[in-house]
């Protein structure tokens, strides 16, 4: 069964033709430009939120260190980014985390399987809110399109479903851009459409490895 990462996936499920042929070949690649430039910020967070916030300048110099020298690699300033990203994290969303209780970013995954696929991806971390529910953090600090985001928090929760036993409303979206939680709900229509497009990337996989 062939396999694919949420994040590439849902940029298929808004995408044209020609951009069909740039995002199959990101998902073959098995990696993307897009999750490593915020990694640095990432991991701090859940470093620093696992020490309870002990140990803050040694995290961030750290994070800066890995930020400095993938910053060679790509375009942007990821330096800035990503201390940007993190110091919003500490002022407006630590605060509200009454409990971390683990770090997911380098889990083990067996995948999910949907429509054919084995779908790959996780949260960031997994905590409880100030109100005590327990929620499952994506760490959003890129800018994406609307549609992007919808499609990419859509196979999210289908993740959060299968892989944690969850709701969908149990995501705990942190925007790290405007400092605020997004305000989301799957949707039926949204869930049809990752469904459709899940099944004609596993027919086109399918077919080229029978050719």
């Amino acid at each position: 069964m062939p396999s694919a990462h949420i994040y590439p996936l849902s940029r298929l499920v808004h995408a044209g033709p020609r951009a069909w042929q740039r995002m199959l070949e990101e998902i073959e690649e098995g990696s993307s430009y897009a999750f490593s430039y915020y990694l640095p910020m990432r991991e701090a967070v859940v470093q620093f939120c696992s020490s309870r916030g002990h140990g803050r300048d040694q995290i961030v110099r750290e994070m800066t260190t890995r930020a400095r020298t993938s910053a060679r690699l790509g375009r942007g300033d990821r330096l800035r980014d990503n201390t940007n990203a993190f110091e919003t994290f500490e002022v407006v969303f630590y605060p509200k985390i009454r409990r971390f209780r683990r770090s997911l970013l380098h889990e083990k995954q067996d995948g999910y399987d949907f429509e054919g696929l084995t779908l790959l991806g996780a949260p960031h971390f997994e905590a409880d809110d100030s109100a005590g529910r327990r929620r499952y953090a994506f760490l959003h600090a890129a800018k994406w399109s609307d549609d992007d985001l919808a499609a990419y928090l859509e196979l999210l929760s289908i993740v959060v479903e299968e892989g944690y036993g969850a709701d969908s409303r149990n995501l705990w979206i942190m925007d790290l851009r405007k400092g605020e939680d997004i305000r989301w709900r799957s949707s039926a229509r949204m869930r049809r459409r990752c469904r459709d497009t899940a099944m004609l990337y596993a027919k086109l996989v399918n077919a080229i490895g029978t050719e």
